[in-house]
């Protein structure tokens, strides 16, 4: 069937692991120096001890995890700066007409060396057309718009999408917008004074970190900065470059930052191709330059892969496209398909056509073929690269491979795929060096208890284990579990976890308690997943259920396997 107007979609299905892999081979001797801080041995303590007292505290990425960690930071009474790429906050959130500059053919490597004035600080003006570049392209490099298009809707309840503080309205859609997440995000900056316009020295935004690096004593970080703006007249850019010392470090940068280009048979050829009806355009390109349908009107097209985003896109492109395809890998059947799978598969529009998968894209001799004898061909048609993500941390790596010596392995290709981030203790701190801490859990439901538990931390109104026990912790199969779909086993773990150590904590040393989740929004919560994502896949029993299992026996009975794969396909 000759097919003229194309639109290939290559969607891919994210994957997880189980749990972190066992790293007792990895294992570090205690007291010995790193990056010129030594470490003392803990042995006989019961605690980590800090070298030096924690005051500047850095906080890189302005989505809803950096925010919370920057206002709660600001409230424990450190001095506290937050370093956001992007002209505003949100994050991921944050919307824009503006695309993201075109990925790497093949994939770009784990950590990418940026340019660096060799005296800081330094200034640098751009006009159009330096080194090849305009002024646009530059711009967009240095804040990577984000990866959400103009119809999204989260497939999660509001009742755990939101952040403390700023209740969505009370008459909001039972589904919610892209557009209502990205003004609730930005509600809590305001009310923290941490938007873009807030007359704060907290905040800097279109501020990238270039690189994060232990101070040459060993005490605290150093991060190099660049700072881009847009001159109205005449029409330039500045970039601003210097550096800033902190005494701890917290990284937020959000998963879905570095596009996965697939190893595809081929497809480094047709990455070349332009667009026919515009040569500005590739024809190739990564999903997450994807807004609206209408440039879609009149063609078919294929989407590769049966995940959410390939669902979602389906559905936006159907009522304006000719026809829709979706490719996809065998499966032995339906009912051993994850309930997100199957919800995926529901989602697609009715009239789509479902083709097995596609193993490889032909040599491109002609581009005015379409499609015919089962075979792709580029005929004024688009590819789009929705194939996942890269968990792909860049400071995370660069702390490992340059600072502290450590060989670490690239990263997944695929942002759920392979263990988290590694050496970080289930509180998000880097067991070498705790002044590094990450964001590891969810943090619309479980972050406001990691953010607190790393500020009390910090000032000394809570305890880390020393430093044998968090490797223990950290290869211990009961650690090592909490993750997974909120409302299942792990996550209720992680919470009770959180709420038990920081009102021990508190009552010890002094500070706020804390609660759990709402009980109210349990029901809320169970009727959604029920509507909206499969019947009886969760219900207020996976709360109840889980209050009555101590913590010894967390990995044991079946409440791992119903729920371990639970992220899979959010």
């Amino acid at each position: 069937m000759h097919h003229p107007w194309l639109a290939v979609f290559l969607l891919a299905t994210v994957h997880t692991t189980s749990a972190i892999a066992d790293e007792s081979q990895s294992v570090f001797n205690i007291n010995v120096l790193r990056g010129g801080q030594t470490i003392y041995d803990e042995s006989s303590e019961k605690w980590y001890k800090f070298n030096s007292t924690i005051k500047r505290v850095a906080v890189i990425g302005a989505g809803p995890a950096g925010l919370q960690a920057a206002a709660t930071f600001s409230q424990h009474n450190f001095t506290v700066r937050l370093f956001e790429r992007a002209p505003g906050p949100g994050g991921n959130w944050l919307y824009s007409e503006e695309v993201p500059v075109r990925e790497s053919y093949p994939d770009a490597p784990a950590i990418e060396e940026r340019w660096i004035p060799e005296e800081l600080p330094a200034s640098e003006y751009y006009n159009d057309g330096d080194e090849g570049l305009t002024l646009d392209s530059r711009w967009r490099e240095h804040w990577q718009p984000r990866s959400i298009w103009n119809t999204l809707h989260t497939n999660s309840p509001a009742v755990i999408t939101e952040l403390p503080d700023v209740p969505y309205p009370p008459d909001h859609s039972w589904v919610i917008s892209a557009h209502t997440i990205g003004a609730h995000v930005r509600a809590y900056a305001s009310i923290h004074n941490l938007n873009a316009n807030d007359n704060s020295s907290v905040h800097s935004y279109s501020t990238r970190v270039e690189k994060l690096s232990k101070k040459s004593d060993g005490n605290g970080w150093t991060l190099t900065l660049k700072h881009l703006k847009k001159l109205e007249e005449p029409d330039r850019l500045k970039a601003t470059w210097w550096i800033e010392d902190f005494d701890a470090v917290f990284v937020a940068p959000g998963p879905y930052t570095s596009p996965h280009v697939p190893e595809i048979d081929g497809l480094l050829q047709w990455s070349e191709v332009r667009d026919v009806n515009d040569p500005t355009r590739f024809s190739v390109y990564h999903s997450r330059v994807y807004r609206r349908p209408e440039r879609y009107r009149g063609k078919n097209v294929l989407v590769v892969g049966v995940g959410t985003s390939g669902s979602e896109i389906a559905r936006d492109i159907a009522p304006v496209a000719n026809k829709v395809y979706a490719s996809h890998k065998e499966y032995a059947d339906w009912d051993t398909l994850h309930p997100f799978q199957r919800r995926s598969f529901r989602r697609f529009p009715q009239e789509t056509e479902f083709l097995p998968q596609i193993s490889h894209f032909e040599p491109l001799s002609s581009l005015d073929d379409g499609i015919k004898d089962g075979k792709i061909y580029l005929v004024n048609g688009t590819i789009i690269l929705a194939t996942g993500y890269k968990r792909n941390n860049p400071f995370h790596l660069s702390v490992l491979n340059e600072t502290f010596g450590i060989d670490s392995s690239p990263p997944p290709s695929d942002v759920f795929t392979g263990p988290a981030l590694k050496y970080v203790h289930w509180t998000g701190h880097f067991i070498p060096d705790p002044t590094l801490a990450f964001s590891t859990v969810r943090p619309w439901t479980a972050g406001q208890y990691q953010y607190y538990g790393q500020a009390k931390v910090w000032e000394g109104t809570a305890h880390l284990p020393n430093e044998s026990e968090m490797w223990a912790q950290y290869n211990s199969t009961r650690y090592t579990f909490f993750r997974g779909l909120f409302g299942t086993g792990p996550s209720e773990a992680i919470v009770r976890q959180y709420v038990t150590w920081l009102n021990n904590e508190s009552l010890e040393n002094g500070g706020r308690l804390v609660g759990p989740w709402p009980v109210q929004n349990r029901e809320v919560f169970s009727f959604y997943a029920n509507q909206e994502w499969e019947k009886d896949y969760i219900s207020k029993e996976n709360f109840t259920a889980f209050e009555n299992i101590p913590d010894h026996q967390w990995t044991e009975k079946d409440i791992w396997d119903i729920s371990v794969l639970e992220d899979e396909f959010w």
